[in-house]
């Protein structure tokens, strides 16, 4: 990849054994302002950077960050070669963030350089043209609209489209924009001069996605126009053959994407014989490529600080989390400063989304991608230094699943989080990442978990050859999966307390109602069903409810609150008031499952008043929302399948999974409740959770709402025992 990693500066500086002689230094460096003047104009920052001899480069690529002293247009930044002489310079990218790549023109006999940078931009003519001719060099611009069917459109779009990057490459074969992190549209162009060795045919050939224009001598010799799929093999008639004298030849190609997906690939054939195709990579050697360097830029100097902190980054990985189309981002930062002013000092990093860290090359797991502003903090003698830039932070592009990082290794970082410094959308992350951590152990064990059975025995059935487990081995199964399901539920906690410090703290997240719906919607049912807390699980939507911003967002927060304080904690006057900022916010509903729901908790209301009546009523009416369509056939096998699994998960103790199932049944079918089956398996569930009110709670509603049910009975000894239990 061309772009989104810093590779490690080589960092030249002297071993200072006396701290007295530090001192000295950093006192240089801050009594009087540095002469940064160079043709005509004042810089702001230095930065060295020395080309090796011996290794023939004409140019030399370089990148660094330029902590905001760089102009968009790229004008005030110039390398410069010893006796203070500017040499060529192209800048090659700028941004995202701060970040800069550059290109200058080695001159013969110089291997040390300068690159002078912020502050005014010299004059025009003051900077010497760009006449190296070694090199391709491939640029990308946003997508805009275009004739994908004409170069002179499909140029004329390219000129004028916004940047995106641009580095030299070896040859043209790409199969996305190397520029971005994510794939979109995009428009691209390779220019350079071929450098023919002998005269000669020479056939060549263009496979693309979508269109693409090979130009040799501001010739078009082959195309692919439109909008289509990449040609994997060589057809008859796909190969265009010119003649080219020996020496430089001018060589383009334009190539535009119109959707996500790419791909840019030019061969060529040598003195073709046959008129089937025999392409082969255009050699490196022909654009000269060898002569592109890289080099690191050397430590930052300010015009009014000689010695200053600095630091590299790099994107190191990615975790995406399960049905999230964003994933969590792994990016190492590494201290370069001098060591002049590090030594016997303390460092201090702030990433940009609230996180801190006092280690020197800290590992930091950003939620979301984004663009951050990363500061680094050296105190020394009492004094800070700072040096802070823009990154842009995203996934890096993946080949292979085995590339991903692994969630364990980010949860150690994540667990050092301060909640209530997150915006909701990151916060809503942590959460996420806590809840499939959670998942994962609560899921099938891995293979190297599992318990392994003893060889089988020559008694053995043939089809079972290792022999039924023994009761050792089911003990030792039922450990592991307590274990698990106790480790999950730690995790689960973490979850729900990292969501109640940052919606219930001081200050509180700043709140999107995207964000905000979604992060609710994940912390009260993992507060209200896994660990069992009603009152919290209310707690958290009415605090959600007070940070959300548009009405339908409030109401729908309301309506879950009001829903634990009527079902859960029989609270007939908090769930008054709540239902009642419900249907004030949620007059007309857009979805019918909302509407249904609310008709529905209207009825566990009345039903909790004694008014069987109204609560009949509501029941009715939510079920004509969100269950009239279906037959009595789907509706007896759906509730069969519903009373089934309750009934499994009580008895298994499951009752996570057993409340999950339950407020799904009444979700799909409100009326079930006037039968009264789903109120005493309701009942049954609230014992188990020792939430004894709640259950006797249950056995007043269905008489109220049915007193014939055939279930009153049954649900009246549920509700003695609880009597009885506390």
């Amino acid at each position: 990849m061309l772009v989104c990693t810093l590779p490690a500066s080589r960092i030249i500086c002297r071993a200072w054994t006396a701290g007295v002689i530090i001192l000295l230094v950093l006192a240089a460096g801050t009594a009087s302002a540095q002469t940064f003047r160079r043709a005509g104009a004042e810089f702001a920052a230095v930065r060295p950077i020395t080309v090796p001899a011996g290794k023939g480069y004409s140019v030399v690529v370089t990148q660094f960050f330029h902590h905001g002293l760089i102009n968009p247009e790229g004008t005030n930044v110039l390398v410069f070669a010893k006796g203070q002489k500017a040499v060529p310079t192209r800048v090659l990218q700028l941004g995202p963030g701060d970040y800069c790549r550059l290109a200058f023109e080695v001159q013969p006999g110089q291997s040390s350089y300068e690159i002078f940078y912020g502050g005014q931009a010299p004059e025009p003519s003051q900077v010497p043209a760009w006449t190296n001719r070694d090199g391709l060099l491939l640029e990308t611009r946003q997508f805009q609209p275009c004739n994908l069917h004409n170069l002179d459109s499909v140029r004329e779009a390219f000129r004028s489209a916004k940047p995106i990057g641009a580095d030299y490459v070896e040859a043209v074969q790409h199969a996305c924009n190397p520029f971005a992190l994510r794939p979109a549209p995009f428009l691209s162009r390779y220019s350079g001069t071929m450098h023919i060795a002998r005269a000669g045919t020479y056939g060549f050939l263009t496979s693309s996605q979508d269109c693409s224009f090979l130009l040799i001598d501001d010739k078009l010799v082959v195309d692919a126009p439109g909008a289509h799929r990449p040609v994997h093999h060589a057809l008859r008639g796909t190969r265009k053959d010119i003649q080219l004298a020996a020496g430089p030849h001018k060589f383009e190609y334009y190539h535009a994407a119109s959707g996500p997906e790419a791909m840019m690939v030019a061969a060529w054939e040598v003195n073709p014989r046959d008129p089937k195709p025999q392409p082969a990579a255009i050699p490196p050697e022909v654009f000269r490529a060898a002569a592109i360097g890289r080099e690191p830029a050397g430590p930052v100097s300010l015009r009014n600080e000689k010695v200053v902190p600095d630091f590299l980054v790099q994107i190191a990985g990615s975790v995406p989390l399960p049905d999230n189309e964003v994933p969590l981002v792994r990016v190492a930062f590494r201290d370069t400063s001098p060591r002049a002013l590090t030594l016997n000092s303390k460092l201090a990093w702030e990433f940009g989304d609230g996180q801190t860290s006092q280690e020197s090359n800290p590992q930091h797991v950003y939620l979301r991608p984004g663009l951050y502003m990363v500061k680094l903090t050296v105190r020394r003698a009492g004094r800070p230094f700072e040096m802070a830039n823009r990154i842009y932070v995203d996934a890096p592009p993946q080949t292979a699943r085995e590339q991903l990082d692994d969630l364990d290794a980010y949860l150690p970082i994540l667990q050092t989080y301060d909640p209530q410094s997150l915006d909701t959308a990151a916060l809503a992350q942590l959460v996420a990442a806590y809840q499939a951590k959670a998942d994962r152990l609560l899921g099938p064990p891995d293979e190297a978990e599992k318990p392994r059975s003893k060889p089988a025995r020559k008694s053995a059935k043939p089809d079972n050859p290792e022999g039924p487990p023994t009761p050792e081995e089911l003990q030792r199964q039922h450990e592991l999966q307590a274990a698990r399901r106790a480790e999950a539920m730690k995790y689960i906690a973490m979850a729900v307390e990292a969501g109640r410090a940052g919606l219930m703290g001081p200050a509180g997240t700043q709140a999107a109602h995207g964000d905000l719906l979604r992060l609710a919607r994940m912390l009260g049912p993992m507060a209200r069903f896994q660990l069992g807390d009603s009152r919290l699980a209310g707690a958290l939507w009415e605090a959600a409810a007070r940070r959300a911003a548009q009405p339908e967002v409030q109401g729908q927060c309301h309506l879950e609150a009001a829903d634990i304080a009527i079902n859960d904690l029989a609270r007939l006057k908090a769930g008054k008031r709540l239902l009642d900022q419900a249907s004030q916010k949620l007059k007309e509903p857009q979805a019918k499952e909302l509407a249904a729901r609310l008709q529905r908790v209207w009825g566990d209301y009345y039903a909790l008043a004694g008014d069987g009546q109204a609560a009949r009523k509501a029941y009715v009416a939510a079920e004509a929302l969100v269950a009239a369509g279906r037959s009595n056939v789907e509706r007896t096998a759906w509730q069969g399948a519903h009373g089934r699994s309750t009934e499994q998960f009580l008895k298994s103790g499951e009752l996570d999974r057993a409340a999950a199932e339950l407020y799904q049944w009444q979700e799909e079918f409100p009326a079930d409740k006037i039968n009264g089956y789903i109120t005493l398996l309701f009942a049954r569930y609230w014992f188990a959770r020792k939430q004894y009110d709640a259950a006797i709670a249950l056995a007043g509603q269905l008489s109220a709402v049915n007193p014939d049910s055939p279930y009153i009975d049954q649900l009246n000894l549920v509700a003695a025992e609880c009597e009885q239990a506390r």
